[in-house]
């Protein structure tokens, strides 16, 4: 009925009004309190969820250990394992540019025209400089310089130079996806939670999910 469906906004306005004065400055007793319990609720929930899937635990534990084994133990393979780690440490690099891009920090830093932009452009010009793009590894990717056999004439393309910036460009791509992913899922947890407030930024995730939730 009428009143019911009245008394029910009414609730959840006065729980709205409550929870919004739940802060530490002005109650930092409830709030580590509260703080505390949610705390232990999502670790017993955590630990609940490993349990029942120990078994991919226990498997993740052991390619973990023999990872870690293939690092250390010396032999034919390290040239391999220290190619892998090269790759890992740049791979990472892009997609921490590309996270710092996407978030921003309040600073406006759009690592593209800082980072890999300016790195495309250094590959672009070097690839005609030399007329190819097979740059010697060691130093590149932290030098540049041109491979001591030459390349025939005219063999520089732009899919060549493409392919040679892939990696970078879809590591820093990647990165700004990740860094996108925070503030979906924090206006997901205030739209759930009941929470209303007035930011526009609220209100475009808010529609995003209203239309994903009607696709499906």
């Amino acid at each position: 009925s009428f009143a019911d469906s009245s008394m029910l906004s009414e609730r959840k306005r006065r729980e709205r009004e409550e929870r919004l004065n739940i802060v530490l400055w002005k109650k930092p007793l409830v709030t580590l309190q509260y703080f505390c319990l949610e705390t232990l609720i999502n670790l017993k929930e955590w630990t609940i969820k490993l349990w029942r899937r120990r078994g991919v635990l226990a498997c993740a534990a052991l390619a973990l250990a023999a990872l870690t084994a293939l690092y250390y133990i010396e032999g034919a393979h390290q040239q391999y394992v220290r190619y892998m780690e090269k790759k890992f440490f740049w791979c990472a690099y892009w997609v921490g540019l590309g996270i710092l891009s996407s978030v921003g920090l309040g600073t406006g830093l759009h690592t593209f025209l800082l980072y890999l932009g300016p790195h495309i452009a250094s590959v672009t010009l070097a690839a005609y400089e030399c007329n190819s793009v097979n740059f010697p590894e060691p130093p590149y990717p932290d030098q540049i310089i041109c491979p001591e056999e030459e390349a025939a004439e005219g063999s520089i393309s732009l899919w060549a130079i493409i392919s040679k910036v892939r990696l970078e460009a879809c590591m820093w791509g990647a990165g700004t996806a990740i860094g996108e992913l925070p503030p979906y899922f924090m206006a997901r947890a205030a739209r759930l939670s009941g929470a209303e407030p007035d930011d526009e930024e609220y209100q475009e995730f808010e529609e995003m999910l209203e239309h994903a939730e009607t696709a499906q």
